[in-house]
């Protein structure tokens, strides 16, 4: 999905939108256009060619964990890695999901090597669907695809039906999932996404994140210390891997917003949880690599499927004929814009994202 530049170069816009509705509507390529830099590829992945060789859906991608490295996959039904009892062959654990023995396949963490067998990224990746749909609107486009995913192929219980969109135009771009139980039990539920964010100057030392606050005592670690503040952190030589639960909106926020700035080319990304769905959110910034995941999730959970989020444990579980809604907005910004806004001397005017 393609729209045109409406302004002359001085604001920055995105531009094109790559997903693939044949693998779970995972998002392979985002494009903006930066003031001084031209077209710039926003996320970390290679080549649609280069995907398109590594999705064989066979060996090591026999359950979709190519998607998890070229770009952003959706994580339905789970969104935090699961532990269980591994099978001899090491390719399928047990997992306990609420009074319900089910059978996971085991998937290898990218960017954790050493990390012990669990179940992870959830199973929507190698999903198909015969039913995708591009919508031209009047700044961009919509891309939407419905997987009829049952019980995943015995490996969930229950039965849901789940629709994924992307909305483009020229200051943001809204992600929506929803996940509908049309079973007859409660489902239960969680919903999140993967993507790699790129550092598109190459320069992570002097990249800066803000993370929200949460009203939850002890998610924040001490190698997250000092993220929260108003103007974040550089994130330096350091990792950064830490999971908030129930993240709260800074003032003027729409809602729990992880900011992403780029100084060394005046670049600022935020990625904002916009449904009140949204109670966790993971952020994962290894040293060495000029990407940052940001993930915002609906009811997380720890390694064996209990709810982190304790006020809201319930949500957990999706009732019969109810649907589970997740939005994400992406927002492009200046910081040295902001930062003249700041001190009342700016004379940008941004043009408010698309409800």
């Amino acid at each position: 999905m393609k729209r045109l530049q409406t302004y002359t170069g001085e604001v920055p816009e995105f531009t094109a939108i790559t997903v693939l509705p044949g693998r779970g509507m995972d998002i392979a390529s985002i494009k903006a256009y930066l003031p001084g830099r031209g077209e710039t590829e926003l996320l970390s992945a290679p080549s649609l060619s280069q995907i398109a060789a590594l999705m064989t859906g066979t060996g090591s991608d026999s359950h979709g964990e190519a998607n998890v490295g070229i770009g952003g996959a959706f994580l339905v039904p789970f969104a935090n890695p699961l532990a269980g009892a591994v099978s001899a062959d090491g390719k399928s654990l047990s997992a306990n999901v609420h009074g319900r023995s089910v059978s996971l396949p085991v998937v290898a963490d990218p960017d954790h090597p050493a990390a012990p067998p669990m179940a992870r990224f959830g199973l929507l990746s190698l999903m198909s669907t015969s039913i995708p749909q591009v919508n031209t609107m009047p700044d961009g486009s919509e891309g939407r695809a419905t997987y009829e995913t049952g019980n995943f192929g015995g490996h969930w219980p229950g039965k849901l039906q789940v629709t994924v969109s992307a909305l483009l135009s020229g200051r943001a771009i809204d992600l929506l999932v929803s996940s509908t139980n049309t079973g007859s039990e409660p489902v239960p539920v969680s919903t999140g996404w993967y993507p790699r964010l790129a550092i598109p100057s190459g320069n992570r030392a002097q990249a800066t994140v803000r993370l929200p606050k949460t009203s939850i005592a002890g998610n924040i670690s001490s190698s997250s210390d000092g993220f929260n503040a108003r103007q974040g952190k550089a994130l330096g030589a350091q990792d950064l891997e830490v999971t908030l639960v129930n993240p709260k909106p800074a003032l003027f926020d729409n809602g729990p917003t992880v900011e992403l700035r780029d100084p060394a080319i005046d670049y600022g990304l935020r990625v904002v949880g916009m449904s009140a769905s949204i109670n966790g959110i993971r952020v994962f910034a290894p040293s060495g690599k000029n990407w940052i995941v940001v993930s915002p999730i609906a009811n997380p959970t720890d390694s064996s499927g209990k709810p982190l989020d304790g006020e809201n444990a319930d949500d957990l579980m999706l009732a019969p004929g109810k649907t589970l809604q997740w939005r994400v907005r992406l927002e492009l910004f200046i910081p040295s814009t902001q930062v003249k806004a700041a001190n009342g001397s700016s004379t940008f005017d941004p043009i408010p994202a698309r409800p």
